[in-house]
C-alpha cells in the first residue's frame, strides 16, 4: 500500500531537479508535486522503496508524510 512521501532534494541538486524526479519515479514513486522554493518533492510510494529513493543522487532524505489536518465547515459544532 503507498503512503505519502515527503523527499528533501539536496541544494546542489536544485539544477537538476528533473533528473531527480525522473530517478525518484523510476524507483517506485508516483510524484505529485515539485517544490523547488523549499527543495521538497511529494508524491506517494510503497514504504518497501523507501531504501531506492534515498539511493537516488541528489536527494538529502525521505521521510514518510504525516497526517494532514482539516477544518471542519464553520456550520459544525466545536469539536
Amino acid at each position: 500500500m503507498s503512503v505519502p512521501v515527503l523527499v528533501t532534494v539536496d541544494d546542489g541538486a536544485l539544477g537538476s531537479l528533473t533528473a531527480v524526479v525522473a530517478a525518484l519515479e523510476s524507483a517506485g514513486m508516483r510524484v505529485d508535486r515539485v517544490l523547488p522554493e523549499i527543495a521538497t518533492i511529494t508524491g506517494a510510494a510503497e514504504p518497501a522503496v523507501f531504501g531506492a529513493l534515498r539511493a537516488v543522487s541528489g536527494v538529502d532524505g525521505v521521510e514518510r508524510a504525516g497526517p494532514g489536518f482539516s477544518i471542519p465547515h464553520p456550520g459544525k459544532g466545536v469539536q
